[in-house]
């Protein structure tokens, strides 16, 4: 074998190796997106039983039926359970939200949140069972409640 031929060969190999570090980086960034996705979904749920499971710390969201709303961004209300895309359930379940200025608001603005509105709250769960909300949806006159 010729010198030329080693140096073929050897280039090969590096893009061979090359390739499959790129394959094996790209399959284990799949497979981390998948479990993220799969953990965060568990907790994401507008479900009694997911809500009353979780832990202090998680990342929650949850649909709430507004009972009273305070000008410091303390929302307190009725869980409701998700039956379909538009029809919710009342619970029993009491939920107190806490909002801030840097809670993002989406499909309506703070004027929504009132007594009767029907929030989609995304957020994460404190150690009295609160929720610190990243962001608010408002539902109201998008979805039915039973």
């Amino acid at each position: 074998m010729n010198s030329n031929d080693t140096g073929v060969t050897r280039s090969r190999s590096v893009w061979v190796a090359i390739i499959s570090v790129i394959v094996l980086l790209a399959a284990f960034m799949a497979w981390s997106s998948f479990r993220s996705a799969q953990s965060m979904s568990t907790a994401a749920a507008s479900d009694e039983d997911a809500f009353t499971r979780a832990a202090p710390g998680d990342a929650v969201k949850l649909v709430v039926e507004i009972e009273k709303s305070t000008a410091e961004g303390v929302i307190q209300g009725k869980l409701l359970q998700k039956q379909t895309e538009k029809i919710y359930l009342r619970t029993s379940t009491s939920v107190t939200v806490q909002s801030s200025s840097q809670t993002k608001m989406v499909m309506g603005k703070q004027e929504d949140v009132r007594p009767a509105a029907v929030v989609h709250v995304t957020g994460t769960l404190k150690k009295d069972r609160s929720v610190d909300a990243t962001q608010i949806v408002i539902l109201t006159g998008y979805v039915d409640i039973k």
